[in-house]
């Protein structure tokens, strides 16, 4: 088995029926004390994100873990479920856990995609050597890096995969669909207390981060989910490494790419699964491959709304029908039509006009039709988790330009 191929197993390794499919949430937020501050990161005098992070995951018992991005930010992983209900169940019982442990030492939860007050240069970053050497590599390819690892918090949605052919036409759907969910699910108003107007922040802070591993497949060549799965392992392959494992597991630095790494494991008969695990690992497209689908597009949502990004992608993506009618319609975009409706997504104007000469509102509009739709024809009333933030967003615009 060539090396192509090994990565290929390991992605489709996990592969499960349709009916045993299950969605996943990762779910970040900054946290503040009560002189609204941001908490420190590491331990110290003053109580740290480090702090709370051992007592979510000493409390959480088997819902999910906690961990920490590099600013601080606390992430919560949840198990994954068959069915919204219970993921929105366990989003209840993480939601209970966190309130009761801000509560008792005095914090405070912001409820944005980007920090509201603070420059990255006034946040500490975490003391753990991989994230380390990713701002050593942000600093040098990319110029707001640092505010992406420090300032920002996001949604992020994991669906286990059925096959190749099904894993090519969720990919392929999300990276086409980027931009609607970029737009209903900006929540980001401010930056360093000023307004943000129309800009799409998080967006726009993602986009001039690393462009080697981030923003959309489209823009790294893959146009089509024919081969998707090939094209993405073919370009990962081309990424400088950020880092790599030592013979015993340990985070070291590199500086090769991910694909000459690998190709070093592979002639030494050297190479593991968390070898390519890690290799996977330093990609942030806003759609990236593990052993499972990651959708990454969505801003860290206002409270009570969390669930609203899982249901828009679940209603788009696994619902064979209403996928079908997706790519029928995206498989008509030019190239030149989805770069440009990928970059109209760093302004919070519906009226711009996107693909099909159809203006930003009409596709906003479509899209979550389309998911409220497909998770109809689910069968179990999981359109409640969408439907009431869709109509509240098409009525009265993203949040990011209701909060300011």
């Amino acid at each position: 088995m060539n090396l192509n191929k090994k990565i290929e197993s390991y992605i489709l390794s996990n592969a499960v029926l349709a009916s045993d499919r299950k969605i996943g949430i990762e779910e970040e937020c900054i946290i503040y004390n009560q002189n609204n501050y941001r908490i420190p990161v590491n331990y110290c005098s003053e109580f740290s994100a480090m702090d709370l992070l051992k007592i979510m995951n000493d409390n959480v018992g088997e819902n999910g873990s906690y961990s920490l991005e590099p600013g601080g930010q606390l992430e919560w992983s949840s198990p994954p479920f068959n069915n919204l209900h219970d993921l929105a169940s366990a989003q209840n019982e993480h939601r209970q856990l966190l309130q009761d442990a801000v509560k008792n030492n005095n914090l405070k939860i912001i409820y944005y995609g980007v920090e509201p007050n603070y420059s990255p240069h006034e946040i500490d970053l975490i003391n753990q050597l991989k994230y380390q050497l990713m701002d050593k590599n942000m600093q040098k390819n990319g110029t707001l890096g640092q505010w992406m690892m420090r300032n920002t918090a996001s949604i992020q949605i994991n669906f286990d995969i059925i096959n190749k052919k099904d894993l090519e036409e969720m990919v392929f759907i999300a990276d086409c669909l980027y931009p609607i969910a970029a737009y209903i699910f900006a929540n980001s108003p401010k930056q360093k207390k000023r307004a943000a107007g129309p800009k799409n922040l998080r967006q726009i802070i993602w986009d001039n981060t690393d462009n080697n591993r981030c923003r959309n497949l489209i823009d790294h060549g893959i146009q089509s989910n024919i081969n998707l799965l090939e094209n993405y392992i073919n370009y990962i392959l081309t990424v400088p490494g950020i880092f790599k494992l030592d013979s015993h597991g340990e985070i070291v630095e590199t500086r090769k790419t991910i694909g000459e790494h690998l190709k070093y494991l592979m002639s030494s008969k050297t190479i593991r699964e968390k070898d390519i695990k890690a290799a996977l690992h330093q990609i942030f497209t806003n759609v990236r491959l593990k052993n499972l689908v990651e959708v990454r597009g969505a801003d860290r949502s206002p409270s009570g709304y969390e669930m609203a990004p899982v249901a828009f992608w679940t209603g788009l993506l696994t619902e064979k029908t209403y996928r079908d009618k997706i790519l029928s319609i995206v498989n008509q975009w030019s190239v030149k039509e989805r770069n440009l409706f990928n970059k109209l997504s760093f302004v919070l104007d519906e009226n711009q006009i996107g693909p099909q000469n159809k203006t930003y509102r009409e596709w906003n509009q479509w899209v979550g039709e389309i998911a409220l739709l497909g998770l109809e024809d689910r069968g179990i009333g999981e359109e409640k988790f969408f439907n009431d933030y869709f109509k509240h967003v098409m009525s009265n615009g993203p949040f990011s330009l209701q909060e300011q």
